[in-house]
């Protein structure tokens, strides 16, 4: 066994492009890798201060957060290696196609498979000794492509073929195969 140092190696880390509007209402999106679940209709983000989408969620506090597939992944990784703050043309230059979210103020991109409508809750006062804005956010709706609904009515995760960011080597990795089903597998131990 090799030990390494302290390093955010958990995986897999989910690939979110965050939606905002800016000031006048055009729409941005940026890749974000640093976030996940905080419970169970609530989200944890970090994001970089001085970024076009931190400005925007100051003043709107509502975006969606779309999960990219190897379809999207271009665009995906675009988006976050792109400033909104630098290009004033990188959503037409992305190819992304936005609409309005139902419930929140924000772009729905709709060449993703699954977009959370969300709404900050709360920006945590650590945040601010860090070059970091880390927010808590309420999920408030889920849009899912309808060619990813399964028959059961569910959205179908296998079929989106969602992408993880690997940190370690900076690549991209598709989701793949189910395993097994969770919390039932391991009763064959009892």
């Amino acid at each position: 066994m090799i030990k390494y140092g302290p390093a955010g190696w958990l995986f897999p880390k989910p690939v979110m492009i965050i939606g905002t509007y800016d000031k006048e209402g055009r729409p941005n999106a940026m890749n974000a890798d640093c976030g996940g679940s905080w419970d169970h209709t609530e989200i944890s983000l970090f994001l970089g201060k001085h970024r076009q989408t931190t400005l925007n969620l100051q003043e709107t506090r509502e975006f969606t957060l779309a999960l990219p597939n190897k379809d999207t992944m271009i665009a995906a990784d675009f988006v976050g290696i792109t400033s909104g703050l630098r290009m004033q043309n990188k959503m037409e230059k992305s190819g992304l196609t936005a609409h309005e979210a139902p419930d929140v103020k924000a772009p729905v991109f709709t060449e993703f498979p699954i977009t959370l409508e969300c709404r900050v809750k709360e920006v945590l006062d650590d945040a601010t000794s860090r070059d970091c804005y880390h927010l808590i956010a309420e999920i408030v709706g889920v849009l899912v492509d309808d060619k990813f609904v399964a028959s059961d009515g569910y959205p179908d995760i296998q079929k989106m073929k969602l992408i993880c960011h690997e940190t370690i080597h900076q690549t991209y990795i598709e989701l793949g195969e189910t395993a097994g089903k969770a919390f039932r597998v391991g009763t064959k131990l009892k």
